[in-house]
């Protein structure tokens, strides 16, 4: 097992820009799922039962990092009925850029809920990662602006969205392909 980086201090609400931070910040969020649910005074925080990873491929996401898919591992594993939640449109390119990934959520395949758009709806308006408390939102991928939010009126936001897209989606990736 991977050993992951000691838990960091939440940057600061606002955008972060560059390829290298915005993956080390996404890194350090994916590896904080699998972290202990205590708090930094020591009193248990509420379980996250479900994240989302929103993206039209994430080829650019640090999803085929060791620590994070050991991470995503620990927090899936306690618990029954934790859900990670991906969306996306080009599942064929994720799985070519990230082939641990694609391995990785195989073998995860039960808490592990690919998603697309249903045919003529749009992706979600969020593209990032909502775990908890805290959104990550990329603002331009081709500038690498992630955007880190924590206010609880536009959380709240972002999880009404997904949840009313969830009831219009798709399922996507299967992890086996039938044929004939």
């Amino acid at each position: 097992m991977t050993r992951a980086a000691e838990p960091q201090e939440l940057p600061q609400p606002g955008v972060h820009q560059g390829r290298e931070q915005c993956r080390a910040l996404l890194r350090q969020a994916l590896i904080d799922l699998g972290r202990p649910e205590v708090s930094s005074a020591g009193a248990p925080r509420p379980a996250l039962r479900e994240a989302w990873l929103v993206d039209r491929q994430f080829g650019d996401w640090p999803l085929d990092d060791p620590a994070v898919l050991d991470s995503l591992s620990a927090w899936l594993r306690p618990a029954g009925g934790r859900c990670l939640h991906i969306v996306g449109l080009d599942f064929e390119a994720t799985a070519r850029a990230l082939p641990r990934f694609a391995r990785w959520r195989r073998d995860w395949s039960h808490a592990v809920d690919a998603r697309r758009p249903a045919e003529g709806l749009p992706m979600p308006p969020l593209r990032g990662l909502l775990a908890g408390s805290l959104v990550w939102q990329w603002l331009d991928a081709a500038d690498f602006r992630l955007r880190l939010i924590t206010n609880p009126v536009h959380l709240r936001a972002a999880q009404e969205q997904l949840a009313d897209f969830l009831q219009q989606s798709e399922p996507a990736w299967p992890v086996t392909t039938l044929g004939l």
